[in-house]
């Protein structure tokens, strides 16, 4: 059996934080109830990395937009693999990472 996990890393919260700085909490609770939804239907046990992945790629696509937002989580409850290439994630496991560095690091 797979343990519960908190699927929002420090990385996808600083992420939230940037995009979406007034509605911390709404976005954060739908990307949770989004990586709750995945659980279900994903048969094996997903990593962590995956869940932040998946979340990533919904705020890359959604960006300010809480319309594009919603959108990019419903694209994902219908087949994750499709979201991950519409935010360009889907060529890299590790992509997301870089991405999400380089938006949340200060202006110099």
């Amino acid at each position: 059996l797979c343990k519960k996990m908190n699927h929002l890393s420090p990385k996808t919260k600083k992420v939230i934080s940037h995009y979406f700085p007034t509605e911390k909490e709404w976005a954060g609770a739908k990307l949770e109830a989004f990586c709750e939804s995945l659980s279900e239907y994903l048969t094996e046990c997903t990593t962590a990395e995956s869940y932040e992945r998946f979340c990533l790629a919904a705020l890359k696509i959604g960006k300010t937009s809480k319309e594009k937002f919603l959108g990019a989580i419903e694209l994902g409850k219908s087949d994750y693999r499709d979201l991950l290439v519409a935010a360009e994630f889907g060529n890299s496991t590790t992509i997301h990472n870089d991405w999400a560095l380089n938006l949340t690091k200060p202006k110099t």
